[in-house]
């Protein structure tokens, strides 16, 4: 498993490259040790996720970000097991997971994540992310959510629940005209950086919500010309200046870094076995869980230029390559820190 994962390869081409067992003995050993269904299997993985979160973590209260991944599909299968999404890689069905990022200090652990099936819901796959994260002991201070999750059914499930949430608007409603002025979301991007209150409306159904206005200013990277964009945020119990709330959304994108480094030690497999293929999720997610412990266990927040360079040379791809070697180098291990 850590070399297909160091070498990001599949199981065959491990195989192959060690010389020492066959892939179809991989195949059946692997088979005959993972869980058949979905929830027990995950309830592993998300356990070894938890492992080696540090203790501090759980003193206060952290931010968790919460995304959808998505893998490109080339097959066909049961459609339950892929959702359709716009054209990408060259195919509109991907199996699509959930994570769920715990941000601490500049490290990101995966606390959680779970396979999403096309008949699950939203707001069910929040529930069993949620779950998980009680299960860990992390209080959650404010979740941020991608403008995916945008919906009155989430938004209501999370007032439910008393959790605190920031996500970016869907904008809606009529688009300003000549004599008439734009309706629904859009006039929030006339307003002045601040705090609103609105009621969304959707099938019957409405929610209240506070709206945070706020604006960003860029350079375009072709006219090099200063611009600004308006930032419209719907949220729940969360407050601060408008600058504030931008910043702290804006330390949800780490959780793209996870991703990519996901695909870093993701095992490569042509497999329709849904079950497989999550187990292969997990297993990158936890590798590089454990990368993110090493790098706070030895440099912390240490801004010492050694420490910062030590900290760059030790990379998750280099981590990958001496698991992989199984040979006991530990002595290479310390030779990084210092």
């Amino acid at each position: 498993m850590l070399t297909a994962a160091a070498n990001i390869i599949s199981l065959f081409g491990a195989c192959l490259r060690l010389g020492t067992i066959s892939d179809q003995t991989a195949r059946s050993e692997l088979k005959s040790r993972l869980p058949k269904q979905r929830k027990p299997l995950e309830a592993k993985l998300n356990h070894a996720l938890r492992e080696p979160l540090p203790p501090n973590t759980r003193r206060r209260s952290r931010d968790l970000a919460i995304d959808y991944h998505e893998i490109p599909y080339h097959g066909h299968g049961p459609k339950n097991h892929v959702r359709g999404n716009k054209p990408r890689s060259g195919t509109t069905t991907f199996f699509t997971y959930a994570t769920a990022c715990l941000i601490h200090h500049g490290h990101r652990y995966t606390l959680a994540y779970t396979w999403v099936r096309a008949e699950d819901s939203t707001v069910e796959v929040l529930q069993r992310l949620l779950t998980e994260v009680g299960n860990s002991g992390v209080r959650i201070r404010k979740l941020l959510l991608d403008r995916g999750f945008f919906s009155v059914a989430v938004m209501q499930f999370l007032q439910e629940r008393n959790c605190p949430f920031l996500m970016p608007v869907v904008m809606r409603g009529r688009k300003p005209r000549r004599g008439k002025k734009s309706t629904g979301w859009r006039m929030f991007r006339r307003k002045p950086a601040g705090w609103y209150r609105h009621t969304h409306r959707h099938k019957g159904e409405e929610v209240t919500v506070r709206v945070c206005v706020s604006y960003k200013s860029y350079r375009h990277h072709r006219t090099n010309k200063r611009r600004a964009k308006t930032l419209v945020f719907a949220s729940w119990r969360v407050s601060g200046a408008p600058r504030d709330v931008r910043d702290a959304y804006r330390t949800r994108f780490g959780i793209e870094s996870s991703y990519r480094q996901l695909g870093q030690a993701r095992i490569r497999t042509s497999t329709r076995n849904p079950i497989l293929r999550s187990f292969f999720v997990g297993l990158a997610l936890l590798l590089r869980n454990l990368w993110v412990w090493f790098q706070a266990l030895w440099f912390g927040e240490d801004r010492h230029p050694r420490v910062q360079a030590a900290s760059k040379r030790f990379q998750f791809r280099w981590m990958l390559a001496v698991l992989a070697q199984g040979n006991n180098d530990n002595e290479t291990l310390s030779d990084t820190r210092t």
